[in-house]
């Protein structure tokens, strides 16, 4: 950090800081919710406000009213964030299924500096993810706040873009929805920011919600407050220069590279590079998983003056590879094949660990092959051979990636597929479709087809599943293959094939697509009909098929207890107006055509 900045943030006054603090949106649209709770209102079991009082809180906020009436607060995005501002700073407290007032109003509005500037850093760390363990989604503040920390409190967008760019490629998510604003009605810094602002635009606007950072040309810059707190995050929360590395690395592990930089500051500056790289591979080659990998990281940063270091390291067998891969390339010439491989597996393998926690074993290979590419299977002898203890393990399972997509079936082109397409595990009744369409359709318009058919409204994720693979939009986390990519025809030859459909990972509406005839010629069609059905599509979010069940229970007894709450959630003003078993092949058409 510039000294500029240092003088700043050792300048500015409590005062200062308190009144900048006071006036930042987040805070200020959490507290008008805080005194319209007032002495309390009744919450829902989950602890949030039931369906009347919430939509009475988003009018109070200038919030934009819900499509459809909400089962309670947890429908409404906007209106929780600024429920969960206002918790975390303590404003509110829920017991006894009631919702008051907290302890935190009264210290924001009349307690003494020092405690204003607690409540506000309290609430804009946890609200923002800095709290604790930040979740994936949440490195992206910290990786704009070390951008512009790092810079003097000032950084263009292309450099808040760099900063981005460093979390393993994970682009900032940008919501398309005009009315999408991260704390409701409160004033708004940056409605009109520049559009070569780009993906960091929804970072900064969140970082502006609580004063820390406002555009400045193009590009960003923090606030007096926010160098404070950044100053607070970067220097006084660093691991400790006299830190053995294996802690240090402990404690940064996770972090985006622009976070580690800095905190690693103090440690780095007591030690020369020689001695801090020593330190850093010693603990590497000791350590497993991502906290290897950081090790390394940390010692590629010293710079040339380290080689000695690295000298030392490549004459060892097994981990001393990393130390002659980097030796190569500090010399312009091509690592040893073998060194290269075993690096590469030492590398794969944490990524394996990594993914193993959260990837269903059966699909571990093709998300693997999705995260580091095509040629890695061409690689595999390289790499079996290479003599990493893991690189067995890793073979093993590399040999396990899905068949090849298959090629469509002769004649397909013209051709016309009836297809059924029934939900599981919903029955009395059963909900399915006829349709008939072009066999060469592809399954990214397919899904849109199926949304319409059933009567979804495509509000979230979907996959398809085939022997060959998983077919959705390219995600690396999650290994779909490219859906845009495959053809109907691809999926289905003959008769009685059939692939899954799920829609909505959460709910899990599992669906079964079924190739009934294919058409003789003649019988072509530009656009997708439907023929047939049964059965009325299930509402959006009411918990899958077992939700669903329970749904149906719930109005079919008045005296069931969230009978009303259930109707109103629906916009219905009595039972009788759900009929699980309507279903119009107009209103079917009439979506298809749309």
């Amino acid at each position: 950090m510039s000294d500029d900045a240092g003088a700043n943030v050792v300048e500015l006054s409590l005062e200062q800081l308190v009144s900048q603090a006071r006036a930042c949106p987040a805070l200020t649209t959490a507290r008008t919710l805080a005194e319209w709770v007032g002495a309390g209102r009744e919450v829902t079991p989950r602890g949030v406000l039931r369906p009347a009082a919430a939509v009475e809180a988003c009018e109070l906020l200038g919030i934009a009213p819900p499509s459809r009436k909400p089962r309670s607060a947890l429908d409404l995005p906007e209106l929780m964030m600024v429920w969960a501002a206002a918790s975390a700073a303590e404003f509110i407290e829920v017991a006894g299924g009631r919702v008051t007032t907290g302890p935190g109003l009264g210290r924001w509005l009349d307690g003494a500096p020092e405690d204003v500037l607690a409540v506000w850093a309290a609430c804009a760390a946890e609200s923002l993810g800095l709290a604790g363990e930040a979740e994936p989604e949440d490195m992206e503040y910290l990786a704009v706040l070390a951008a512009l920390y790092e810079r003097g409190g000032t950084a263009s967008a292309a450099e808040l873009h760099g900063a981005i760019d460093e979390l393993a490629g994970a682009p900032v998510s940008i919501c398309d929805c005009p009315d999408c604003s991260p704390w409701g009605g409160a004033p708004d810094p940056v409605a009109e920011l520049p559009s070569d602002l780009g993906p960091v635009e929804d970072v900064v606007r969140a970082l502006s919600e609580f004063g820390i950072a406002e555009v400045r040309g193009d590009g960003a810059e923090l606030t007096p407050l926010g160098l404070w707190f950044t100053d607070l995050a970067f220097r006084v929360n660093a691991p400790a220069a006299d830190a053995d590395a294996a802690e240090l690395v402990a404690e940064l592990t996770g972090l985006p590279d622009t976070v580690v930089r800095l905190m690693a500051r103090s440690w780095l500056a007591a030690r020369t590079p020689a001695a801090a790289v020593g330190e850093l591979l010693s603990a590497g080659a000791a350590a497993t998983g991502q906290e290897r990998l950081d090790a390394l990281a940390l010692a590629r940063g010293c710079g040339p003056e380290a080689a000695p270091a690295w000298r030392e390291w490549a004459a060892r067998d097994g981990f001393g590879a990393h130390a002659r891969v980097w030796l190569a390339e500090q010399d312009g010439t091509e690592p040893a094949e073998r060194d290269e491989a075993w690096a590469a597996v030492d590398t794969l393998t944490v990524l394996l660990d990594t993914l193993s926690a959260d990837v269903p074993a059966e699909f571990l290979p093709t998300v693997l092959q999705a995260a580091t590419g095509a040629g890695l299977v061409e690689a595999l002898p390289l790499l079996e051979g290479c003599g990493h203890p893991d690189a067995p393990r890793l073979a093993g399972l590399l040999g396990g990636l899905p068949a090849p997509v298959p090629a469509p079936r002769e004649g397909a082109s013209g051709a016309v597929y009836q297809l059924k397409i029934q939900l599981r595990g919903v029955i009395k009744p059963p909900v399915w479709r006829r349709l008939r369409l072009p066999a060469d359709i592809g399954l990214d318009r397919l899904h849109e087809v199926v949304q319409d058919a059933m009567g979804w409204e495509n509000y979230h994720m979907h996959v398809f599943s085939h022997a060959s693979g998983e077919y959705g939009l390219p995600d690396r986390g999650l290994g779909h293959r490219d859906e845009r990519k495959v053809t109907l025809a691809q999926m289905l030859n003959d008769p009685g094939d059939k692939i899954g459909y799920t829609y909505d990972f959460g709910d899990g509406w599992e669906h079964d697509i079924v190739l009934e005839d294919v058409l003789p010629p003649g019988a072509e069609v530009a656009d997708p009909v439907c023929t047939a059905g049964k059965g009325a599509c299930p509402p959006e979010d009411c918990g899958g098929v077992w939700g669903y069940e329970g749904l149906k229970d719930t109005l079919a007894d008045p005296a069931a207890e969230d009978h009303a709450d259930m109707l109103e959630w629906l916009g219905l003003t009595s039972a009788d107006e759900f009929d699980p078993k309507q279903f119009s092949t107009e209103e079917v058409n009439r979506r298809l055509r749309h």
